[in-house]
């Protein structure tokens, strides 16, 4: 069972290309780890449209229910498909520059969005169970953890994360063993101002904590995947990632081999 760890937390500058050396020491420690804590990748405003352009077009799903299109992911929790318009429809969102080289890094230069999905938890949300997003690839267990990263996720609060509004509590290192329960030391439980980000391997343990707020929790969940690995668990009754025609027009000509796998809806 892995240990509790410190989750590593980087700024880094969008101004120019990040130097190889620096690159090779993150991707170390995130291989280490599998859970790292970006900080600065959006202003505080940027997240705060978001917030507010989210809440126009998914309030619906923000009631304790089943819904057709949005998968149940845990007590008082959904996961909702987020269309990638209007404020969405943002390089800086999709492919941040703070974030991207890091993650091409990970995924030897073929990376697509898979997905991007908001996890969202009603107040008086209890604690999620410990889980893993999809099971290890293979049979032999064992070899799954032996892979490089393959398939990623960037946490982007639209709220702050904190012991109110609850967070994701993670399992530092959890990726590089193999079990089939959560690690029995105490994980680690990030605080995530609005802003800042977290990207962490689907290997490893995590789960959501309970909502104390009156309001609900949104987080957007962009999952960036090798071009050879589909998420077939989780997205049987929604479409992982869509984009409506009028937006994919829009979309720079340099990003659409990373969005090539999205649903062009009208």
């Amino acid at each position: 069972m892995s240990a509790i760890q410190d989750i590593p937390r980087i700024r880094l500058s969008q101004d120019g290309p990040l130097p190889d050396l620096v690159r090779e020491q993150i991707c170390h420690r995130f291989a280490e780890v599998g859970v790292m804590h970006f900080e600065q990748i959006l202003t505080p405003d940027h997240v705060s449209a978001l917030h507010l352009a989210y809440e126009a077009k998914y309030a619906a799903y923000h009631r304790d229910m089943l819904h057709d299109d949005a998968l149940h992911v845990g007590d008082r929790r959904n996961m909702i498909t987020v269309a990638l318009a209007g404020p969405f429809n943002d390089p800086l969102v999709y492919a941040n520059p703070s974030v991207m080289p890091v993650l091409e890094a990970l995924l030897d230069y073929q990376v697509r969005l898979g997905s991007f999905v908001s996890v969202t938890s009603l107040p008086g949300a209890k604690d999620q169970e410990p889980h893993l997003d999809m099971p290890l690839l293979f049979e032999d267990e064992s070899m799954g953890t032996q892979l490089p990263s393959y398939c990623l996720t960037l946490v982007v609060p639209l709220v702050p994360m904190n012991a109110q509004n609850g967070t994701t509590a993670y399992y530092p290192a959890s990726h590089l063993t193999v079990s089939h329960e959560h690690p029995e030391s105490p994980p680690a439980l990030p605080e995530v101002p609005i802003g800042d980000a977290l990207l962490f391997d689907c290997r490893v343990w995590h789960g959501g904590t309970e909502n104390r707020s009156d309001a609900p929790r949104p987080v957007l969940y962009n999952t960036y995947q090798r071009p050879w690995f589909r998420d077939q668990v989780n997205f049987g009754q929604q479409e992982p990632l869509i984009i409506p025609q009028t937006e994919w027009d829009h979309v720079p000509e340099e990003h659409r081999l990373l969005l090539e796998w999205c649903t062009i809806t009208e």
